[in-house]
């Protein structure tokens, strides 16, 4: 495993940017994530205790998916040079979720401007793990803006980082994290135990991704005129603690502190009411302050993209 070729790098961002990321059954990330349905069933049904059988889940699909990957890749270097290469753009393209984030978060936002807010619900369903039933117009808003900067690290930022370094087999692994975080790594009776080792290796994972995001996405906001750079660091620095993921709240403060906003708040998962802290001090997310928001993680893509590439070729 070594840094993806830049040229490889740059077309896989542009497709991911242009194309964005198409709903197929073979597509990767899905392939991913039935391996993680079956291979939960087949875990529950060891005699062991759930906080093994998740761990032995997560070993399995992470050796599975690294194996799949360098055999295809072997494979491909033996058919011909140019076959790797396109191999490895197309991996490196599905690892990408810049372009499915902003396509659903952007059709979410046309749901809400028309006044069709159960429409924009079933959409938002899509993009978050909270129950979006009991939503009004303010919750919509809120989950749309809070999951645009979470995935702006997790679909964005720590597959672009993944790659520089360690070029598409550590990617695959970064994803796979990833997807088995969002199908067990809930705090539910139901995986609290079982889903430990996902939540856990995800969090190691986008130990340095979300912390990275913060400066970027600063220097974004100081270009795109929307904000200081210290504001933006000064908010992810002080709100990150009241988020319960160990991640998640760097993005997400560094996000408000750029759109001069604030979420959080009560929510619903599974049917339970949720009282979360709000965080920041402005006002909650409206129209305007999302379409910003989308521009936002666009110009941090392009960004970190530019800096990858410069430290690659220099």
């Amino acid at each position: 495993m070594g840094p993806l070729n830049p040229v490889i790098l740059t077309l896989a961002a542009l497709l991911d940017l242009t194309l964005g990321d198409p709903h197929y059954p073979l597509h990767p990330v899905r392939l991913m994530g039935e391996a993680t349905y079956l291979g939960e069933k087949i875990c529950r049904s060891l005699p062991l205790s759930p906080r093994l059988q998740g761990l032995i889940l997560v070993l399995g699909i992470q050796t599975l998916v690294l194996g799949v990957t360098l055999m295809l890749m072997n494979l491909a270097s033996r058919i011909h040079p140019w076959a790797k290469y396109t191999l490895e753009t197309y991996l490196a393209y599905s690892a990408l979720a810049g372009g499915a984030l902003w396509r659903e978060v952007e059709r979410v936002l046309c749901l809400v401007k028309e006044g069709n807010l159960e429409g924009a619900k079933k959409r938002l369903s899509l993009l978050v793990s909270r129950d979006t039933e009991p939503m009004e117009e303010k919750d919509i808003l809120i989950a749309a803006t809070e999951t645009l900067a979470e995935n702006t690290c997790d679909g964005i930022i720590g597959p672009l980082l993944f790659l520089a370094v360690g070029g598409v087999p550590l990617a695959m692994i970064y994803k796979a994290a990833d997807t088995m975080d969002s199908m067990v790594g809930y705090r539910t009776p139901r995986y609290l135990q079982f889903g430990w080792a996902a939540a856990r290796l995800d969090d190691l994972l986008n130990l340095v991704p979300a912390r990275a995001t913060v400066p970027i996405m600063a220097i974004s906001a100081w270009y795109l005129g929307f904000s200081t750079m210290g504001r933006v660091m000064e908010n992810a620095r002080k709100l990150a603690p009241l988020h319960l993921s160990p991640n998640s709240g760097y993005p997400e403060g560094a996000m408000v502190g750029a759109l001069g906003i604030k979420v959080g708040g009560p929510c619903y998962y599974f049917g339970e009411k949720i009282q979360r802290p709000w965080k920041g001090e402005g006002p909650t997310p409206h129209v305007h302050s999302l379409e910003k928001g989308v521009i936002l993680s666009k110009t941090t893509f392009l960004i970190t993209l530019a800096i990858l590439l410069t430290f690659q070729v220099f």
